[in-house]
Parts: C-alpha cells; sequence; structure tokens
C-alpha cells in the first residue's frame, strides 16, 4: 500500500520524464530523417554534376572565337541560369525525399524561373548580334578565362558594379531560398518586391552588357562576357 501511494506521488514525474523522451526520440528521428533527404538531395545533385560536367563547363563559357572551349570566359548570365536551376532541383528533391510528396511550383517560383532565362537569353542575343558587327571588338574574342570569379564579375574594363550587384543578390536570395526550404519543407514564394529587385538587377546588366564590348580593343587584357 505504501508503494503504491508512493507510485502515486512520483506518476506525474514519470509521465513527465516518458513524454519529455519520447520527444527527443521523436525530434532525433525528424532530425535523422531531414539530414538523410539533405544528404540524399545533395548526393542527386553532386552526381548530375559529375556526369554532366563536361557539358556544363561547355555551357557556362562565352561564345568566342577563342580556338581552345577550356580557355573561354565564363558567362554570369549562364551562371545565374545554372544557379537557380540546381538549388529549385536541390529543394524538390529535398522536399520530395523528407515529406514523401513533390512541392507545388508556385507563379512565382516560375517567374523567378524566367528571370534567370530571361537573362541568359538577352546576354545570348546580345552576344550573337555584337559576334555578326565586324566593327566591335569583343573582349571574350581576345582574352583567355582568368578565374570563375574574375570572368563573370568583370566586363571589358575590369570588375564592374553592376555585375557584382547582380551576383551578390543572386547569393543572398539563393541562401535565403534553400533556408526557408530546409526549416519549413516548402519553396520560398518570394514577395513581388523581391522579384522586381531580381528583375531590375538582371535588367541592368543586360542593358550595361550591350556598351561593355567597343569598337576598338580593350587597353588592359581584363574579360569581359
Amino acid at each position: 500500500m505504501q508503494r503504491q501511494k508512493k507510485f502515486l506521488a512520483i506518476r506525474p514525474f514519470y509521465y513527465l520524464l516518458l513524454t519529455t523522451n519520447l520527444f527527443t526520440i521523436l525530434k532525433t528521428l525528424v532530425m535523422n530523417a531531414t539530414s538523410i533527404a539533405a544528404i540524399v538531395a545533395a548526393a542527386i545533385i553532386l552526381l548530375m554534376l559529375l556526369y554532366f560536367r563536361n557539358k556544363l563547363g561547355a555551357f557556362l563559357k562565352d561564345s568566342s572565337t577563342i580556338p581552345d572551349p577550356s580557355q573561354r570566359t565564363y558567362s554570369l548570365a549562364k551562371t545565374i541560369l545554372a544557379f537557380w536551376t540546381f538549388i529549385i532541383l536541390f529543394s524538390i528533391c529535398y522536399i520530395a525525399i523528407a515529406c514523401g510528396y513533390l512541392p507545388p511550383l508556385t507563379q512565382n517560383v516560375l517567374i523567378l524561373m524566367g528571370i534567370a532565362v530571361g537573362t541568359t537569353t538577352a546576354g545570348t542575343t546580345i552576344d550573337t548580334l555584337q559576334e555578326q558587327d565586324n566593327n566591335i571588338v569583343r573582349a571574350q574574342d581576345i582574352y583567355t578565362k582568368q578565374g570563375f570569379l574574375t570572368d563573370i564579375l568583370s566586363d571589358a574594363n575590369g570588375i564592374s558594379i553592376h555585375r557584382f550587384q547582380a551576383v551578390m543578390f543572386n547569393i543572398v536570395y539563393g541562401a535565403s531560398f534553400i533556408a526557408i526550404v530546409v526549416s519549413e519543407y516548402r519553396l520560398l514564394d518570394f514577395p513581388q518586391g523581391t522579384l522586381a529587385l531580381l528583375g531590375i538587377s538582371s535588367g541592368t546588366y543586360a542593358l550595361l552588357k550591350v556598351a561593355e564590348n567597343t569598337t576598338t580593343p580593350p587597353a588592359s587584357p581584363v574579360n569581359g562576357h
């Protein structure tokens, strides 16, 4: 009888301890599942990068008359497109593995990809038009690559503020996108203001790209693309 009274006295603490342990176990399982999902999703992207590394490397390069493709400079517009493509692909794989369903693609996510595709299309169109103009000397036809970051940040006059701005905006918003995916298991639906900012940044890059190559060769061997 005395033992029963003692048990009744400590029973609330017993249930609290049991509940706490169950919560800890469930939390650990969820964290492990999240970690496994992130690892598997990252592994899928990594395998794709390894499998398509040659084609991806060629895709990221500028169109150029330099004979050796490996020496051509890297393109900022194509890099932005690849950047968002792999971020969204990773996010879809992560949510699918962790939650067991494919996340819906919202209108703003499609607009985001549209901005990336539009930037690449604009850059490619400008390159094609300038390539056909014999009066324009394109820096990417003269100078070889100087390194990935230097290439995407530089025009014919060196590192430019509009390219640096575009790179930083995309890195910051890309990191925010992944953070929401990992913590909330959903694709980040950027507000219209954010999409407008990314669109303006990409539009500024495209407009200023028109004037990057001149009718005379640049004075110093810096990259431009």
